[in-house]
């Protein structure tokens, strides 16, 4: 019978292993090509909507070519009497990104409680967050509510 583990094969100690040197990032989920497959890379958590971290303010199409940011939680008495329009998805984006980061904070409609930012930093710390929202051109900033949840998931006490 052959041994399962040789020196060829050892795991290396923990001091020989290379650095991990990326930080955690967030990928875009897409459609698996082959039936079974998750459509996102291996150990990336799904942040979209349907979790726990997903953004309760979503961008939706209205006739001519226009969008309507709307809040699917319905908590905003705003955005229902005073809808957000906007002609390009882009800027709808733009606007269902920033109602989540300023509804995330403490004053917020969807607050995070320090059970909440705990379970962020245990759950989400160290890992890709995957979202359907594309990925933005180097340089450009990203408008996912995924890459503000990156932010707080490992944030350090240091920085709170």
């Amino acid at each position: 019978m052959k041994p399962l583990i040789t020196e060829t094969n050892a795991v290396p100690a923990a001091a020989e292993r290379e650095p991990v040197t990326s930080q955690p990032a967030r990928v875009q989920r897409t459609r698996p090509r082959v039936k079974g497959q998750p459509g996102m890379p291996a150990g990336a958590v799904y942040v979209g909507r349907g979790t726990r971290w997903g953004n309760p303010f979503k961008v939706v199409p209205l006739a001519g070519g226009r969008f309507q940011v709307i809040d699917t939680g319905d908590r905003s008495c705003s955005l229902r009497e005073e809808p957000q329009i906007t002609t390009e998805a882009y800027y709808g984006r733009v606007m269902a990104t920033r109602l989540f980061e300023l509804h995330t904070t403490p004053m917020g409609l969807y607050a995070y409680t320090a059970a909440d930012l705990a379970d962020a930093r245990r759950l989400l710390g160290g890992r890709d967050l995957a979202c359907w929202c594309p990925l933005p051109e180097p340089g450009e900033t990203d408008f996912c509510h995924a890459a503000h949840l990156l932010t707080i998931a490992n944030e350090t006490l240091e920085t709170v």
